[in-house]
């Protein structure tokens, strides 16, 4: 998709605004495909109909990733001269600076090692337990299920499979602005309403806020469904429950600490999946 018809495609008032931040992009069991802006330029561009253009493991990958961070780069800087922002000045420079100090300090919280820590036990059950490459109905010691119990196992083992290394990526992104939730931070301290309207520096706050709120309750979002596919193959491989309680206990404590680390998360409305109708349009 060229930067024009981008451009012109976010101007669509038929979008749900940000629908995509806070979804789950299992875009195959969602029913706001034609509402979302992501949606549409993923559908519009097909290349990416091309498996190996999704393999990274192949250089069409990394030749279409190139190409995203170039048109994104034009796109910013197209964006930036309009806004009269230097892009070579000490003040962005600077900022990036800090972005690259909440990245370290976001990748190496106890929550982000936890949440990586239950995509590699996963990774580990999965090689050691279960031999979904064979037949998914089937488990490393033969035993043969009935078809209700395949298709759960099926079903089960796919949720699990689709949030194993979701619930890390939006933890991490949750995390990134953490410090803006914080009652001592400096921000915290601005007059909130200048002439009857949030401030600059207000509205950067909540916005931050927000946006930790919403990557963690999706992070929870799919705690809960994991939580619930972990107790369905518990269900049907009951020979299984040894290694799989352990990862169920890991998980449950990751849903408490970020639920401790995030009290407001539960609450966050994602536009779109949490509003009314009426709430939808940009």
């Amino acid at each position: 998709m060229s930067i024009s018809d981008f451009l012109e495609t976010v101007d669509d008032p038929n979008f749900i605004s940000g629908i995509y931040n806070y979804c789950d992009r299992w875009c195959e069991r969602c029913a706001f495909t034609t509402r979302c802006f992501l949606y549409a330029t993923e559908r519009a561009d097909p290349e990416l109909d091309d498996p190996d253009v999704r393999n990274i493991d192949n250089a069409k990958f990394w030749r279409k990733l190139e190409s995203i961070f170039k048109d994104t780069h034009e796109l910013i800087a197209k964006w930036a001269a309009e806004a009269g922002i230097d892009l070579e000045s000490f003040e962005v420079a600077d900022a990036t600076a800090k972005r690259e100090d909440l990245r370290r300090d976001a990748k190496e919280h106890p929550l982000s090692l936890s949440a990586r820590r239950y995509a590699e036990i996963v990774q580990h059950w999965f090689n050691e337990e279960f031999a979904v490459e064979v037949e998914v109905h089937d488990d490393v010691t033969g035993q043969s299920k009935s078809v209700e119990d395949d298709i759960d196992v099926t079903g089960a083992a796919e949720v699990i499979r689709w949030y194993q290394f979701f619930i890390a990526a939006k933890t991490y992104r949750a995390l990134m602005r953490l410090e803006d939730q914080r009652p001592d931070n400096d921000l915290a301290e601005v007059d909130v309403f200048t002439d009857n309207e949030l401030s600059d520096d207000a509205i950067i706050l909540r916005a931050a806020a927000d946006d930790s709120n919403g990557s963690a309750k999706i992070a929870l979002i799919g705690i809960d469904r994991s939580s619930s596919a972990w107790r369905v193959m518990q269900s049907s491989l009951p020979e299984k429950t040894d290694s799989i309680f352990p990862i169920m206990v890991e998980l449950g404590r990751l849903r408490q600490s970020l639920e401790e680390t995030f009290p407001n998360a539960r609450d966050f409305l994602r536009p779109g999946f949490d509003e009314v109708a009426s709430d939808w349009m940009n």
